[in-house]
């Protein structure tokens, strides 16, 4: 059934797409290859690739997606505290060795 090729009502050959929703998570279908660049320019083909998931497996993709999205924010929230702390060390740095380079000429005059 996968082996054959399915061609959309534009006649272009269609393509897999896979469904993030919450009805048919990780599900895939074939659809107008216009549907992902221009919605409204697509012919609405569709048809689908998969068979249908079981509820169970569709509670778990949910599950296993919605920790996903906040192991991502973590991550993101992580990578956002360390470029700070980078940059409160780089401004460190700065002003110690503008302080060393500036008290530096003006301790060699001792009278």
């Amino acid at each position: 059934m996968h082996n054959l090729r399915k061609f959309c009502y534009c006649g272009e050959e269609a393509v897999v797409i896979q469904s993030w929703s919450v009805d048919n998570p990780g599900c895939r279908f074939y659809g107008c290859p216009f549907y992902e660049r221009d919605s409204r320019s697509a012919c609405n083909f569709f048809m689908w690739f998969d068979p249908p998931n079981s509820e169970h497996l569709k509670m778990v993709i949910l599950g296993l997606l919605k920790k996903k999205r906040a192991f991502d924010a973590l991550l993101n929230e992580n990578r956002n505290q360390r470029n700070w702390r980078r940059l409160c060390v780089l401004i460190l740095i700065a002003i110690v060795l503008k302080l060393i380079v500036l008290g530096s000429s003006k301790d060699c005059y001792i009278m």
